[in-house]
């Protein structure tokens, strides 16, 4: 079906059938062509390696059978020891241990019997998109995958206390049933295991999952199996992440199982840039070389293989994409995690359900600052499986810690809270705003990356008093933003009947504000406004984000006062009117 539908696009146009290929996801390669010329690319990011020659007509999914039948000598340009000097993960770029031999670098396609190598993903701009829109998209395209692979396979599901495995989890909600699941653990201590284990145990009983543990303590290696298995998987790859794995694998599990993995999930959460301080400003060969091993940023000979690959790829040159989350796409994921899956492949095949460039582009169609907030993937499990909420990622705490109705049950319901919008400079302008109400907390923020002077969000709660009796508001408010340095741009008001009482530059203060209100009313009813307005035209910096307030508690009552108003603030940086 998949065949004929490619071949179909392709006799339309070149544009449907990439639009197509897009949207496919899972681990392949698609091969076409005709008499005279062939063309070969791979998966989204290479998880079905192609490897080829530059001298001959070859094309092979292990690097070994390529050399095997070319005979090509060991590569002048890259050094094998590097595997044990720098990173086991990988060599260089698209490079091998032998001359002339290179990987199919993911989103590039090779044609053949010219062997030129040309980039045909991406074809256009990123575009901002709605975390709601991205996150439905996502789903039911994970979903669509689900339906069909339920009906083929024995299901396995690698389950942590990760967020890329509870991602991973919620979009599995309805299948939960069809899978064995499985989470690594050793005899020894190890914090991160010992941490998978408790949350695990769990999910599991909490759930009903089918689900074991997997001792992997590295075995004796002396049975003829295990040397029979390395000299295997010696073949199969050059790189080495786990040959004990693979046995455990093959001795555990059906052949015919499929193992759901959680991986390439960090392709849309800005992973090195997160990950790694003082990156080169320009990026190119020094930024790769860092990437690839901090202790090979003064080698030579490494800084020349990123050079040539450089060439080979300019990442910084792709429309707006930004090259260091290309890079991750392409060479982290494409070499390092493409040739781990060639050792398990000797017991199962593998199965990424994020795996398409459609999804991947969807990722990366979001904000810096929710790339670093892990939005979209925290979207999918409050719309999938929120109860998955309940365990903390990568922390043996759950909700029940964070919960006393003591601290939780205090304050007043926001039920009465209006909200509202607009500009004050322009009536006709339209606001968008974004708002989380709990019931005795809320959230929100203009939705712009570049408010213009005069926008505003404004919560207002009507306050049922009494006509000259004395009244107090207290407020627990938080705005998370703080950068001295980018103060004068946005600013949050109290107001009292249309008064303002208090302000703040939104940059000076992200500990709790403390703010109390006494007054004598003179109607049966009066108005707190919590109000974010632009102090001038903002740049596109996501400043509509960096607008949130947080309403931590508020609470209202009498009390006695001979003023007609008195404002009170904790912080240190609250101007009272």
């Amino acid at each position: 079906m998949i065949a004929q539908n490619l071949l179909t696009a392709l006799s339309k146009s070149e544009e449907d059938f990439f639009n197509y290929i897009d949207q496919l996801s899972g681990r392949h390669f698609i091969f076409y062509g005709d008499s005279e010329n062939a063309t070969i690319l791979s998966d989204a990011t290479g998880m079905r390696t192609i490897f080829y020659s530059t001298t001959q007509n070859i094309i092979g999914s292990h690097c070994e059978l390529v050399q095997e039948y070319i005979n090509s000598p060991h590569s002048t340009t890259v050094n094998k020891e590097w595997l044990k000097e720098y990173t086991s993960a990988s060599l260089p770029g698209h490079y091998t241990p032998y001359e002339d031999i290179y990987f199919l670098i993911p989103n590039t396609l090779l044609t053949l019997p010219s062997k030129q190598v040309k980039r045909f993903f991406p074809r256009e701009e990123l575009t901002i998109a709605p975390i709601e829109d991205i996150v439905a998209s996502i789903s039911e395209s994970v979903k669509n995958q689900l339906q069909l692979l339920s009906k083929k396979h024995d299901l396995l599901f690698s389950l942590t206390a990760g967020l890329d495995s509870r991602t991973s989890l919620a979009l599995l909600k309805d299948y939960k049933d069809q899978f064995q699941y499985f989470t690594y653990s050793k005899t020894s201590e190890v914090k991160s295991l010992e941490i998978d284990k408790h949350v695990v145990k769990e999910l599991s009983y909490n759930l009903g999952l089918n689900h074991r543990f997997l001792t992997i303590d590295t075995p004796s290696t002396d049975d003829i199996d295990s040397k029979n298995i390395r000299e295997v998987l010696r073949k199969n790859t050059f790189s080495s992440h786990s040959f004990h794995l693979a046995k455990i694998y093959l001795d555990t599990f059906s052949q015919n199982s499929l193992h759901i993995r959680s991986n390439l999930y960090e392709i849309g959460r800005m992973y090195y840039k997160l990950n790694y301080k003082n990156l080169p400003k320009v990026f190119g060969s020094d930024s790769m070389a860092l990437l690839y091993s901090k202790k090979a940023v003064n080698d030579p000979k490494v800084k020349q293989a990123f050079d040539h690959y450089y060439k080979h790829v300019e990442m910084d040159k792709i429309y707006n994409y930004d090259p260091y989350d290309l890079l991750y796409w392409e060479f982290r994921m494409g070499a390092w995690h493409a040739l781990l899956l060639l050792e398990s492949d000797i017991a199962f095949d593998s199965f990424i359900l994020f795996n398409s460039r459609k999804i991947l582009k969807l990722l990366l169609s979001v904000s810096a600052e929710d790339k670093k907030e892990h939005t979209v993937f925290k979207k999918i499990i409050d719309t999938n499986w929120p109860v998955l909420n309940y365990w903390k990622i990568n922390s043996t705490e759950n909700l029940s810690d964070f919960y006393d109705e003591k601290f939780d049950e205090f304050g007043l319901h926001l039920d009465n809270f209006q909200f509202s919008s607009g500009s004050q400079t322009n009536l006709e302008r339209t606001v968008p705003m974004k708002i989380i109400s709990q019931p005795r907390r809320a959230k929100f923020h203009i939705d712009l990356s570049a408010p213009l002077e005069g926008d505003f969000i404004e919560a207002r709660l009507p306050v049922v008093t009494k006509f000259e009796k004395g009244q107090y508001c207290s407020i627990q408010l938080r705005s998370p933003y703080q950068n001295p340095s980018n103060a004068g741009r946005l600013k949050y008001q109290i107001l009292l009947d249309e008064k303002v009482l208090m302000e703040e530059d939104i940059s000076l203060w992200k500990e709790s504000n403390q703010i109390l209100i006494k007054w004598i009313p003179e109607n049966a009813m009066s108005h707190i406004s919590i109000r974010t307005i632009a102090i001038k035209n903002c740049e596109s910096w996501n400043w509509g984000k960096a607008s949130t307030l947080l309403i931590e508690r508020i609470s209202v009552g009498k009390l006695d006062t001979t003023n007609k108003v008195e404002v009170t603030a904790s912080s240190p940086f609250s101007i009272i009117k």
